[in-house]
C-alpha cells in the first residue's frame, strides 16, 4: 500500500484489493501449474486452492465458489495530512460464508 501511496499521492481504494487478489489467485494458480495452463484441470485445481496471502485476510473457497472472508468494520478519518482514509476499526464477521452455499448443486 506504501508503495501505491508513495506513486499516486494517495490511498488505493478498497476495490483495488478485488482486483489485486484477483491477480495473486491467478499468479499462484500458474505457478503451481508451473506455467503449463494448457492443462485446464490442473489450473482449475490449483485455482481452488487460492494457495496466496490476500491482502483482504483470510481468503478460501467454497463448494459454490464463493469466498469465505472475513469483513471489516471501517472508519474515515483524517490523517496527519487532513486527508480522509478508511482506518480499521473492528472485525465484523470471521470467515462468512453464503447462507445458501449448502442449497448449490456445485460442490467441485
Amino acid at each position: 500500500m506504501s508503495t501505491f501511496a508513495a506513486k499516486y499521492n494517495r490511498e488505493p481504494a478498497s476495490f483495488a484489493a478485488y482486483g489485486y487478489d484477483a491477480v495473486k489467485l491467478f499468479d499462484s494458480a500458474v505457478k503451481e501449474v508451473g506455467g503449463k495452463i494448457e492443462n485446464k484441470d490442473a489450473v482449475r485445481a490449483a485455482l481452488r486452492k487460492a494457495n496466496f496471502q490476500s491482502v483482504r485476510g483470510p481468503f478460501k473457497f467454497n463448494n459454490n465458489h464463493y469466498p469465505i472472508q472475513n469483513f471489516y468494520i471501517m472508519e474515515v478519518k483524517k490523517d496527519e495530512k487532513g486527508n480522509l482514509k478508511a482506518v480499521l476499526k473492528d472485525t465484523a464477521a470471521r470467515d462468512w460464508q453464503d447462507p445458501y452455499h449448502q442449497d448449490c448443486p456445485m460442490k467441485w
